[in-house]
């Protein structure tokens, strides 16, 4: 009687059971009962479909007594190594049905291997399915790559993108680079993983190699490589051009037979320019038959101003009539545009500069007649002479300089004269005669006197005096200067020596 109600407990605890159960107890009627266990069945081999980043994994049931198992496990190998990777989340954990697709699975080749499960129990790993390949995701273009004209629309191919993913394309930086504008077909990125594209190069992107970078919303990324080779239209500018004559510093004058140099500013504009190629000088009307002279590029500054093209030495026609006489620049960059600009000229002067008029004047509320600080001398030329002939270097401003009250001998009469801030060097000014004694008793230096220039008058404003002597004459006299011939006008003309007296009536200088 015991037996029989163990037997039936036995096959209760069978039937109430849910799912399979690990054990199983059979009766055999009244006497000694008997227990059989079953194990745990080992997973089918799965088979394995790729699609895109998809990998679809199938598999057939394994069952207990009859019966299938619960859920399975699904595993993914490295196909070379056999080292076991971590699945996606498609077919991760137990999985109830016979199928699963891991989805976004890395490019790469893969194997597959399915395990039962029945609660805490899990079966033997079947084994390895056949290799799965996912494909590295691609980037080709269906369009041309060298761009010649801006903006420009180019089309392509992505594989092996994500499923669901979107997509934005970069110029030269995936994540910093400028967004382009584009589309993808369809959208967003189907199961099979390929769409194809359209981007915009936009205006602006200069010359050379670039990078198009199409990065996927879920990680994905490829790159494409294009060229912009926009053709270079515009031609160089010649923004000025100047003759000087050479060993000056006044341009823009010339004199018939002097030699002189051409410059000019020439550049190449636009974000495609190929750069200057050459840049020649139509100067004809000053030298018979140069019509290219031929221009160096270099760093150039004449007066103050900076020039990048500078002639060879030339030199102007031994005879030639004075007056202002035009020239041309023509400028050609290596994609071989020219442009030739005109409006430029120098002027001729073939008239060597005289000494017109020498004055003084007296400080204000200075003694008339005592040269003191503050008292003036003032150079009047017949036309304004290259400062740079009277102090190398000098454009005219104010400059310090001394000067010489000098006391004249028995029967000499008391001078001017003008000489270099160190007091060591006459300037090229020649000497001006007060026209009579009685101006200083002994030589006096005035330092720190300044000189400046405007138009045709260098004027001279006394400084400190170095010592007493300086006196004021009885009678007034008449200023006699004789100039140095050193000094040139703008066209390189030499001064004529000849003196020019001090007009009006007897007066007392200073």
């Amino acid at each position: 009687m015991r037996a029989r109600w163990l037997v039936a407990g036995a096959v209760a605890l069978v039937v109430l059971a849910p799912g399979v159960a690990f054990a199983a107890w059979t009766g055999h009627g009244s006497g000694t009962g008997s227990v059989k266990a079953n194990s745990m069945p080992t997973g089918s081999t799965p088979s394995v479909s790729v699609t895109g980043r998809n990998v679809t994994v199938n598999w057939t049931a394994s069952t207990i007594g009859g019966v299938s198992v619960a859920g399975y496990i699904v595993k993914r190998y490295d196909a070379s190594t056999l080292a076991l990777q971590t699945i996606g989340a498609g077919c991760s954990g137990t999985i109830a049905a016979l199928t699963c697709t891991e989805a976004a699975v890395p490019a790469g080749s893969w194997k597959y291997a399915i395990a039962p499960s029945q609660g805490m129990w899990i079966g033997t790993e079947g084994a390895k399915s056949a290799t799965a390949t996912v494909a590295s995701p691609t980037f080709a273009w269906t369009s041309s790559t060298t761009i010649t004209s801006l903006p420009a629309s180019l089309t392509g191919t992505l594989a092996s993108y994500v499923t669901g993913e979107t997509v934005t394309f970069r110029l030269d930086d995936a994540s910093s680079g400028t967004v382009l504008t584009s589309s993808i077909a369809p959208t967003p990125v189907p199961a099979s993983g390929s769409v194809s594209f359209s981007v915009t190069i936009p205006a602006g992107v200069l010359n050379g190699s670039h990078t198009v970078y199409a990065v996927g919303s879920l990680g994905t990324q490829t790159s494409g490589g294009i060229t912009v080779s926009i053709p270079d239209t515009t031609a160089p500018t010649v923004s000025t051009a100047i003759i000087n004559k050479s060993g000056g510093d006044t341009p823009g004058y010339l004199k018939q037979g002097g030699s002189y140099y051409v410059y000019a500013s020439v550049t190449d504009p636009g974000i495609y320019a190929t750069g200057v190629a050459s840049v020649t000088a139509d100067v004809s009307t000053i030298t018979t038959g140069t019509t290219a002279a031929s221009l160096t590029a270099g760093s150039y500054t004449v007066a103050g101003v900076s020039y990048n093209y500078r002639g060879s030495l030339l030199t102007a026609n031994a005879v030639l009539v004075a007056g202002a006489k035009t020239f041309t620049i023509t400028a050609k960059d290596v994609a071989n545009n020219s442009t030739t600009q005109g409006g430029f000229s120098v002027t001729v002067d073939n008239t060597a500069p005289t000494a017109t008029d020498i004055q003084t004047t007296n400080v204000g509320g200075g003694t008339n007649g005592l040269a003191q600080t503050g008292d003036t001398i003032s150079f009047t030329f017949s036309e304004p002479i290259d400062p740079n002939s009277v102090i190398a270097g000098w454009d005219g401003s104010s400059t310090t300089v001394t000067v010489r009250l000098v006391n004249g001998a028995i029967l000499a009469n008391d001078s001017i004269a003008i000489y270099n801030q160190a007091n060591t060097a006459q300037l090229p000014l020649g000497s001006v005669d007060l026209g009579s004694l009685g101006y200083t008793n002994a030589d006096v230096n005035f330092t720190s006197s300044t000189m400046s220039m405007s138009g045709s008058v260098i004027t001279v404003t006394l400084g400190t005096a170095s010592g007493a002597g300086a006196q004021a004459p009885l009678i007034g006299s008449v200023m006699s200067w004789t100039p140095s011939i050193i000094p040139t006008d703008r066209a390189a003309n030499a001064c004529l020596g000849t003196p020019a007296l001090e007009p009006g009536a007897l007066d007392k200088e200073f």
